[in-house]
């Protein structure tokens, strides 16, 4: 027997209605605490101003290699960033320099950044770069876990596990006695937050029907940029007091968020349909028809599978519109004339629920792994192209947010405005997204930050002239608007391309491949020492690579999530759909 659309059911249900909103509300305010935790290194690693060696003093223990010196007729004659001078005598060629033996001083209180309580300055400033590279690290390997349970196990389970996961390392961060364990913690962080982040965004998703799941990108881009924004406010008024205290306050809205996902947030009902909780579907859509007042037994007949397409779209029309006659009429007309001899379903609940348990059993779809990504051509290609979009918009996202940070002025505008430039992308991509397609919106973003990149880059070459530094500026934002862009679609375009039971499994394993451009995003600062323009040019010119190689992959607009991977290899023998993505045409 075919595999029968869920769709139909979300349509009966009312595509973007009262349950439907609420659930996608709760889901994305857990990007705040996601994006608390991803970008909070820039204000509690603030970077360090006014260093210089310390003075001697009863506590200061010296360094072995200042033991040695003879201090008879010797004194020190400077105090400088990374070393001190002393000088023998009254020579002034006979001078010797030691790294600070006395430690550092800093222009602002030690406790108010981790890079200046650990000391990660002069042989060790690339340590402190090194943090935020953990939690993109842990960011990869949290992608591929946590999709791993996700479709195993179910969406709400681990998406509750790794907002816990989150509130605990977070807090724990907050008590790091030394930098190495700062480090672990982080990594750890980074593997929770990017649970929170895959799993909400492919539960967004399954909650609509084809022609509404541009919504779930709108909100998670609004919900994101949200987030980033406002970690500005606590920043802000906490930015007398040590790191620490910053830490927990932005950790404890995790706390928040895990118990308003664990009481309000239902399971997915395409994973448990697609692996045969029929029960649990049961009970999902009674709560959903209830929410949005909606006939349960017109839901339940556009999943009978003896009802035909034309029928099942005049259910879902009757539900829509609360024509409950108009179901009674097409139930009658498949008890009469259905191939499998197909009772009439009766009004009482229970025989409505056996029925649908029923039809529910025949959904169920075929345990999948990341092993058959080879065995397919087709989602092979998929995932070679996802796996280089997501490392170079990655690469390009994180590369531009460090750079955003050398801007002068007040940082904590100077972040805010930053954050809030992902903002307006989210209503663009939201009402181009139906019109353009997937791809069309995609490969524009990414022409938009390669021009962006590249522009910058060749500008900033000629940093001395007023005018081309400005330039550089204002293309290095048009580049994060792109970069920007672009991670949302790929979030929304990626689980799209692959069946259910392989959809967050394959998201996750794209979502690493882009913790790799993001991990190398850092050290892009030490190559523009050597050639100022090489970062923009070198990242600006694999975008165009992605825009080339977006030919490999289908068009997904208008088309039901695929449920197997027979539906995907479909998609190769059927011309791409021409009519406008709000038809209710389904294939079986």
């Amino acid at each position: 027997m075919g595999q029968k659309s869920i769709d139909p059911a979300l349509r009966a249900l009312d595509g973007r209605g009262r349950y439907q909103w609420l659930q996608v509300l709760i889901l994305n305010v857990g990007a705040f605490g996601a994006a608390f935790q991803l970008l909070d290194n820039i204000f509690i690693g603030r970077a360090v101003t006014g260093q210089r060696c310390a003075g001697p003093d009863n506590t200061s223990d010296v360094a072995s290699d200042l033991r040695t010196v003879d201090w008879n007729d010797s004194h020190v004659t400077g105090y400088g960033k990374c070393e001190i001078t002393v000088s023998k005598g009254n020579l002034s060629g006979d001078t010797h320099q030691y790294p600070c033996p006395y430690g550092y001083e800093y222009d602002y209180r030690r406790e108010l950044s981790f890079r200046t309580e650990f000391d990660l300055v002069c042989d060790r400033k690339l340590l402190g770069g090194l943090v935020q590279t953990l939690v993109i690290f842990g960011q990869g390997c949290g992608a591929v876990l946590s999709s791993i349970f996700s479709d195993r196990f179910g969406r709400k389970p681990t998406l509750i596990a790794s907002q816990l996961g989150l509130l605990g390392v977070g807090m724990a961060i907050g008590l790091a006695p030394n930098y190495a364990a700062l480090l672990v913690f982080k990594f750890l962080v980074g593997g929770f937050q990017q649970g929170v982040v895959g799993v909400k965004a492919t539960m967004t998703i399954e909650l609509f029907p084809k022609e509404y799941r541009a919504v779930a990108l709108l909100m998670d881009a609004l919900f994101w940029g949200l987030g980033a924004s406002v970690m500005a406010l606590p920043a802000f008024l906490l930015r007398d007091f040590t790191w620490r205290y910053l830490q927990y306050a932005l950790s404890a809205v995790s706390a928040l968020t895990s118990l308003l996902q664990l009481w309000y947030i239902d399971e997915s009902l395409r994973w448990l349909v697609a692996n045969g909780k029929k029960d649990a579907a049961v009970t999902v859509l009674e709560r959903a028809a209830r929410v949005n007042r909606k006939d349960f037994t017109v839901i339940v007949s556009t999943l009978d599978d003896s009802v035909t397409e034309t029928e099942n779209s005049q259910l879902t029309a009757d539900a829509v519109n609360g024509n409950v006659d108009g179901y009674a009429e097409v139930e009658g007309k498949a008890s009469n004339g259905g191939d499998n001899g197909t009772t009439t379903l009766c009004s009482d609940l229970t025989a409505l629920e056996a029925k649908l348990a029923e039809t529910l059993e025949h959904k169920q779809a075929k345990k999948l792994t990341l092993l058959d990504i080879f065995r397919h051509r087709t989602l092979f290609i998929h995932s070679l192209v996802t796996w280089l979009t997501w490392f170079t918009c990655a690469f390009a996202f994180f590369a531009l947010y460090m750079m955003s940070t050398t801007l002068h002025g007040n940082r904590f505008l100077n972040y805010f405005l930053t954050a809030a430039m992902e903002l307006p992308t989210g209503f663009v991509i939201y009402f181009i997204l139906d019109r353009v397609g997937r791809k069309t919106a995609t490969r524009g973003m990414f022409i938009l930050a390669g021009v962006g990149l590249i522009a910058s880059g060749i500008f900033r070459v000629f940093t001395g002239n007023a005018t081309l530094g400005t330039l550089s500026v204002v293309t290095a934002m048009l580049g994060m608007l792109g970069a920007s862009g672009g991670f949302a679609l790929v979030f929304f375009f990626t689980p799209e391309l692959f069946p259910t039971n392989m959809r967050n499994q394959a998201l996750g394993v794209a979502s690493f491949a882009g913790r790799l451009g993001g991990m190398l995003a850092p050290f892009m600062t030490d190559l523009a020492d050597i050639a100022i323009w090489a970062p923009g040019v070198m990242i600006g010119s694999l975008c165009f690579v992605v825009v080339v190689l977006f030919r490999f992959i289908p068009e997904t607009r208008g088309r039901e999530l695929p449920h197997t991977i027979e539906d995907i290899e479909a998609w190769e023998k059927e011309s791409l759909p021409t009519n406008d993505s709000s038809s209710l045409d389904v294939r079986v």
